[in-house]
């Protein structure tokens, strides 16, 4: 009997379950039907008309280079062209500036153990090959945007990380110790020391 009450029970739920899931179906397609006020079916020769007197143009010669027939056949008689009017307004000329913006330069840069890239502010580094380490005078480092984090100086630099100088004067340093050179994208000014 527990198992007869428990096969009824489920197959009730199912069925009020599509039952209810139908209902919710039917709704939302009677809100949505296609051509009615919420969703208007809009024509290729409505658009036209809209385009043309958007352009200044009259609708009366854009209605004529589409036939209504449905035969599927284009109407081949030739039309004149619209040109939209023109415009009588000066055109704003622009002047040199004396403060020109620098030119972005990105180059792929060999730092030697011992030696320094020293980035200016705005810089963008990415460490290729190699292991670097952060250079900084300040207690405040530079900006791992890969990571989401701040590094300090001395910190390990990851490799392939991009990496974003704020100000002036912090770098990245290559050890001593280490035995080979570090490969470094480096995108903006920069100078080696």
């Amino acid at each position: 009997m527990k198992k007869y009450a428990t096969w009824l029970m489920a197959t009730a739920t199912i069925g009020i379950g599509i039952w209810v899931g139908s209902s919710f179906v039917t709704i939302s397609s009677a809100s949505s039907q296609l051509g009615s006020a919420d969703d208007p079916v809009v024509t290729k020769s409505y658009v036209d008309q809209q385009i043309q007197k958007a352009l200044g143009g009259s609708s009366s010669s854009s209605a004529g280079n589409t036939n209504n027939s449905n035969s599927g056949t284009k109407n081949n008689t030739p039309t004149t062209p619209v040109t939209p009017p023109v415009s009588t307004a000066p055109t704003p000329t622009t002047t040199p500036s004396a403060t020109s913006s620098p030119t972005i330069t990105t180059k792929v840069v060999e730092i030697r153990p011992g030696k320094k890239l020293i980035a200016a502010a705005g810089t963008e580094v990415i460490i290729r090959t190699g292991k670097a380490v952060v250079y900084s005078s300040e207690k405040n480092g530079i900006l791992d945007l890969t990571a989401g984090s701040e590094m300090g100086g001395s910190q390990a630099i990851p490799n392939n990380h991009l990496l974003l100088f704020p100000r002036d004067g912090r770098g990245v340093e290559v050890a001593l110790t280490q035995g080979y050179n570090a490969t470094v994208l480096v995108i903006g000014d920069y100078k080696i020391q």
